[in-house]
C-alpha cells in the first residue's frame, strides 16, 4: 500500500493544512501530512490540541477522491479508532481504551484524540481527512503518553497501513469492538439533555450510527433508554470500566 507522506518541523496544524486546499491532494492515493509540533493544533469543536515538540504523533490522512455513503462513515470512524488501539496495543503498549467518540485512554488519562472532516456531493462523501493526535514519548501535564522510546514517524510507520485499511474496509466487528472499549461503559455520570443535573445513567454501548446509548430508571420506576449523537450528551464522570 503506498501513501504519499508530507512531514513538517512545524506548522500551525496539519489538519488545517490538509483541509485548506482540498483539490491539492493526489486524487488518487492516500496522503499523510505530519509535523513535529504544531502552533495551532485542533481538537474538536473549538478545542485545541497541544504537544510537547517532538515528542508526539501529529498526523493528518487525506483520502483520495472516494464515493462513501455518508451512513457508513461513523462505522469507518469506529473501525478505524479500533484498529489504531489494536496496533497500538501489538507493540505491547496497551489496554488503549476509548472515550466517545474521539479520544483514546491509556492509563486512566488521555493520550491522544481523533478529528475527521469530509467533503460531500448529495449523501455521498468524496473526500475524507483524518487528524490523530497521539503522545508517544512525553505529554503535557494531565495527559497520558505511552511511554516509548521510539520516534513519533516510527509510529506513523506502523500505525497509517491499518488506519487506511479500516477506512477502506471496516470490519462488521467493529461497533460492538469500539462498545467493548468505551472507558464509561457501565454506570456514571452523564449530561443529557433537558436536565441541568448530571445523572447516574448507564451506558450502553454505540449503535450503527455511531450513537451513545444511555438507559436509567425513573423515580416511577420505568425504563428509559436514549441515543445521542455527539454533542448532545456529556459523560462527566464516575465508574469506569
Amino acid at each position: 500500500m503506498y501513501i504519499n507522506t508530507l512531514h513538517f518541523k512545524e506548522i500551525d496544524s496539519t489538519h488545517s493544512h490538509a483541509t485548506a486546499d482540498w483539490d491539492g491532494w493526489n486524487a488518487a492515493e492516500w496522503t499523510a501530512i505530519s509535523a513535529d509540533t504544531q502552533r495551532l493544533g485542533r481538537g474538536q469543536r473549538t478545542k485545541t490540541w497541544q504537544d510537547v515538540p517532538g515528542k508526539a504523533l501529529l498526523c493528518t490522512l487525506v483520502s483520495p477522491q472516494v464515493r462513501w455513503p455518508g451512513e457508513t462513515l461513523m462505522h469507518r470512524h469506529m473501525a478505524m479508532a479500533v484498529a489504531l488501539c489494536e496496533a497500538m496495543e501489538a507493540t505491547g503498549a496497551g489496554p488503549i481504551g476509548l472515550k466517545w467518540p474521539n479520544d483514546l485512554y491509556f492509563e486512566g488519562r488521555k493520550v491522544g484524540g481523533i478529528l475527521t472532516e469530509a467533503q460531500w456531493t448529495g449523501s455521498h462523501c468524496t473526500r475524507y481527512a483524518g487528524s490523530l493526535g497521539l503522545n508517544i514519548q512525553a505529554a503535557p501535564p494531565g495527559f497520558a503518553a505511552l511511554g516509548s522510546s521510539e520516534a513519533p514517524q516510527v509510529w506513523r510507520e506502523r500505525l497509517l497501513p491499518p488506519w487506511v485499511e479500516a477506512l477502506m474496509q471496516p470490519d462488521e466487528s467493529a461497533i460492538h469492538a469500539f462498545s467493548q472499549r468505551l472507558v464509561h461503559r457501565g454506570i456514571g455520570l452523564w449530561r443529557v439533555p433537558g436536565e441541568e443535573e448530571p445523572r447516574e445513567t448507564e451506558c450502553l454501548g454505540v449503535d450503527a450510527q455511531g450513537r451513545i446509548g444511555l438507559q436509567w430508571t425513573q423515580a416511577d420506576g420505568q425504563t428509559v433508554v436514549r441515543w445521542h449523537v455527539h454533542g448532545q450528551a456529556h459523560w462527566v464522570g464516575g465508574l469506569e470500566k
